[in-house]
């Protein structure tokens, strides 16, 4: 186990290149490594002021980690690598840390450990990343549907996707085609069962707000809306009304970390209205980061992730909605996008019409007419975003103010406060409660 974790273990003894606080606050990096050309150890120091004065510590182990993949990559002064690795290079070495970047969990990290050793550099871990080709890779899909499920596939091509779309674009060749790849679908047995009821929803919606308010904001959105996660990880700050309307303009790739307009293939209104207290959450979470002076504020994102270089990743917000379940007493936690189905079947019964529940989901088509002059009156297919705005408001009757009794979750320490939670301070600052 911990040869296979190997890589992960290589990223936690980067601290140790970084010296304390120069006088000026700044830090002294010293990067260390052997040079492929010479066999020889190799050294590169670097003083983040003459890069970023504000660079945090965070910051700063990450750059000291292209230094060292600099010496060990043979990188040319440009920053672009000369000589083309194979998978397994980069998968042992600290460059692959950027998979947990956004992972709270050592549990979580570790799975993701096993799983490139086990299915993904067991079979492409002497490929150099430029001779990775799409034929390859769909024979291995079909390959992998004699001992695992469509769900289970799907993970590790997800994952496969990330790493070899990021060495590629480091290594400035061109991205491979995965709409080229045909994935197993998921049957309808399973999208049966990953949904909540609305007394599931009623015991854990209430338990985000109190004990991850960080993220609570996200999934009242995915609730409330019906959007799916990568419309609104995508949402803008500067696309949100005061009245709560918020176009939906992009869509966003957590697997390549891309963002790219609204497609046909996964379709979203054109704009939608968060409900009161869905937006309440909103704006004291945008106050949160701003009295913190969070780094995300600078992505414009409206959830970012805590660490504030992309949106709140899939992964991460899957470990957060599991961990609610559990704590709510739930035996079969659906996913985060189980959210979604949860939404089509309680907004029928609460008695949204069909046509609205299609438009908010985004399978009513994109088109915008406009009635007039008024943004309000945009619509798709007929539907208004008032109309968008009642039904999350119906939804949102489901939902009680306060908190069930709440059981004890699987990573709750001593102090019965799990991962990625805030102190009492920061959730009064965050939930004003």
């Amino acid at each position: 186990m911990r040869a296979q974790l190997a890589w992960w273990d290589e990223a936690k003894e980067l601290r140790r290149g970084l010296s304390s606080d120069l006088s000026d606050g700044t830090f002294r990096i010293v990067a260390k490594a052997i040079d492929p050309k010479t066999g020889k150890p190799k050294f590169k120091e670097r003083f983040t002021r003459e890069v970023d004065p504000q660079m945090p510590q965070n910051a700063a182990i990450a750059y000291r980690t292209q230094l060292i993949n600099e010496i060990k990559m043979g990188a040319a002064g440009s920053g672009v690598p000369t000589e083309i690795p194979r998978l397994e290079t980069l998968c042992r070495s600290s460059w692959i840390t950027f998979v947990t970047e956004n992972v709270g969990s050592e549990d979580r990290t570790a799975k993701l450990g096993r799983t490139i050793e086990t299915h993904i550099l067991r079979r492409w871990g002497e490929h150099f990343i430029d001779k990775i080709t799409v034929p390859e890779v769909d024979a291995w899909v079909r390959s992998l549907t004699a001992d695992y499920g469509p769900e289970t596939i799907r993970h590790h091509v997800g994952l496969f996707r990330r790493i070899v779309s990021k060495a590629r674009g480091q290594y400035q060749l061109p991205p491979i085609d995965w709409e080229l790849i045909t994935l197993p679908a998921v049957d309808n047995e399973h999208a049966m069962h990953n949904r909540l009821n609305a007394e599931q929803i009623a015991m854990v919606l209430p338990i985000v707000v109190d004990q991850y308010p960080f993220y609570a904001p996200m999934i009242f959105a995915l609730y409330t809306l019906g959007l799916r996660y990568c419309h609104v990880a995508a949402m803008r700050s500067s696309k949100l009304g005061a009245d709560g309307v918020i176009a939906i303009e992009e869509s966003y790739d957590a697997s390549a970390n891309v963002f790219s307009a609204v497609d046909q293939r996964k379709k979203a209104p054109p704009m939608i209205a968060l409900e009161p207290r869905t937006l309440d959450l909103v704006r004291r979470h945008r106050r949160y980061l701003t009295q913190r002076s969070h780094r995300g504020l600078k992505t414009g994102l409206v959830f970012p992730s805590e660490a504030g270089t992309r949106p709140v990743g899939n992964d991460q917000l899957n470990d957060v909605w599991r961990e609610l379940q559990v704590m709510a007493g739930i035996d079969r936690p659906v996913t985060v996008h189980g959210i979604r189905h949860s939404f089509h079947d309680l907004a029928r019964q609460q008695g949204v019409p069909d046509a609205v529940v299609k438009a908010m989901a985004g399978r009513a088509g994109t088109e915008v007419a406009q009635r007039g002059q008024d943004k309000h009156l945009h619509y798709s297919r007929g539907v208004t975003v008032e109309e968008m705005r009642q039904a999350s408001m119906a939804l949102m009757e489901l939902v009680p103010t306060e908190p069930m009794e709440v059981q004890k979750g699987r990573d709750l320490g001593r102090d019965e406060r799990g991962r990625d939670r805030y102190s009492d301070g920061e959730r009064l600052a965050a939930t004003g409660s």
